[in-house]
């Protein structure tokens, strides 16, 4: 079923970049849409029962699929999920099958055209992150991580917003630069690893193999990992792509920009947590300081912004500063509090976006000064459950991931965890503020949202509620593999 989830959208995207684009006036007009539609749909449905078949109090990796091996170079295609990933692979089927819905609105306002590269980009971009989320060897999970840059880079360069071909050059640029970083380390830890070097099959820790590397080596080798995940996440001070390529992304998807972000802190749990656990009880608190100090960066900055999808961009910086704190935490419940915000704050940031883009779609301003909401009951309901969930209220995921990080990360440090606290303070702050300044303007009686946009809105709005009020759904898989990662015994060297 890992493959079926994959293959689908690869093959349906390259087969939709290989059809000659239909004619605007005929009656296949719209296959293009449809087609994606359905895929995603198809898509979706496969995580689902990937997610039924998933034992969700087993923390090691389940469900695992080989597409075939290369004799001899020990390399194999093979997927496979965890409490980490499955999460994280269930949220990518959803939200690409809502930007697929929502894009198909978008493409029928005649001032937004989009094409067969669209389409075909969309599918093949979903099939490289589904496959980022569940390769389980070394080469497969660097190809799909390397692949990504050409469908999205290709998105921005051609469909995104103003200043869409400086953003997709500057985040081509710092995403090439980091996956440097990380081949490097790949490179080394082969060499260091024979066992790696056999098969280049993942583990969920080979901790106890890397302590057999000298000291320095392991710290070198850990701040090459930590640089590329925290560029793809990012955080202060490697952010200076994110406001440009967060804000600039195409009308349609630029619902999944939160989603992208979880790249990088997949990355690090999945390669910096369980196998550094020496490194990270020397240098740990100097990158949870690290995170503190993107929250308040990011809280402020967002504060000061005068453009909707510059808040949402700057307040994901904040966010991403609470995740990393609480990743170098090591414990479980800050782990599983991280795995869980992974979903909350992917669903919060996509239904902010699609609140903000409807303005757009229409030629509307998203500026705060001058921005005008709908006459929509509907409207404002989601809205408001978009920003309960970025702040972190009761009822909602986003209040399950950010409690457990903040509980974990009093474990280590009440101190940081008081800051901590006190980002989400102004968390709510910059929130409430966006939400006054759109509320403050004369409605707009010209539009309302459609009913492909109600239905988008309404299944993020059930997500967010629904995991929120009942995260048991979510925190198992999540409780099974932070407990594996927070019990690997610490040391550098021998």
């Amino acid at each position: 079923m890992i493959s079926l989830s994959i293959l689908i959208p690869l093959v349906a995207g390259i087969v939709i970049l290989l059809w000659r684009e239909p004619a605007k006036d005929s009656r296949f007009a719209q296959r293009n849409p449809l087609i994606a539609i359905a895929v995603t749909l198809l898509s979706f449905f496969s995580a689902i029962i990937l997610q039924k078949r998933f034992a969700a109090g087993y923390g090691e990796a389940q469900l695992r699929e080989v597409w075939w091996t290369i004799t001899g170079s020990g390399i194999n295609f093979s997927f496979a999920l965890d409490g980490i990933s499955m999460p994280l692979f269930l949220v990518t089927a959803f939200l690409f099958l809502i930007a697929a819905l929502f894009s198909y609105s978008v493409h029928r306002v005649p001032s937004v055209p989009l094409g067969k590269t669209f389409w075909g980009m969309l599918l093949v971009l979903e099939a490289t992150v589904l496959g980022v989320f569940s390769a389980w060897n070394f080469v497969v999970f660097f190809i799909f991580w390397e692949l990504f840059l050409v469908p999205i880079t290709v998105l921005i360069w051609l469909y995104g917003l103003e200043e869409r071909k400086k953003a997709a050059l500057n985040f081509f640029i710092y995403t090439f630069v980091s996956s440097a970083f990380m081949l490097a380390a790949f490179a080394a830890i082969v060499y260091y690893i024979p066992r790696i070097g056999a098969d280049f099959d993942l583990r969920t820790t080979f901790a106890p193999e890397v302590q057999g590397i000298h000291p320095d080596k392991q710290r070198i080798l850990f701040l090459f990992f930590v640089i590329a995940f925290l560029v793809k996440m990012p955080v202060f001070p490697f952010h200076a792509w994110l406001p440009l390529t967060h804000t600039q992304a195409p009308l349609g998807s630029l619902l999944l920009s939160g989603l992208f972000l979880k790249l990088g802190s997949y990355g690090l749990l999945r390669f910096v947590t369980p196998n550094f656990t020496g490194v990270i009880a020397e240098w740990g608190q100097i990158f949870m300081y690290l995170g503190l100090a993107s929250m308040f960066y990011g809280a402020f900055a967002a504060y000061r912004q005068k453009s909707f999808r510059n808040v949402i961009a700057y307040s994901s910086l904040a966010h991403m500063g609470l995740m990393l704190t609480a990743i170098f935490a090591q414990h479980e419940y800050a782990l599983t509090g991280v795995i869980i915000q992974n979903v909350g704050h992917s669903l919060a940031n996509a239904l902010l976006f699609v609140v903000v883009v409807m303005h757009l779609a229409r030629n509307k301003s998203d500026d705060l000064g001058t921005i005008a909401a709908p006459s929509s009951t509907f409207y404002w309901i989601t809205f408001s459950i978009a920003l309960f969930s970025a702040i972190g209220v009761p009822g909602t995921i986003g209040f399950v991931g950010e409690f457990l990080m903040l509980l974990g990360i009093s474990y280590r440090s009440w101190l940081l965890a008081a800051l901590a606290v006190l980002t989400l303070v102004f968390s709510a702050a910059y929130m409430l503020r966006l939400f006054h300044k759109v509320r403050a303007q004369t409605p707009d009686t010209t539009w309302r949202p459609t009913t492909i946009e109600r239905l988008c809105m309404g299944l993020l709005v059930v997500a967010i509620l629904w995991f929120g009020i009942a995260p048991g759904f979510v925190g198992e898989n999540a409780r099974s593999s932070a407990k594996t990662l927070s019990t690997v015994s610490p040391g550098v060297g021998r």
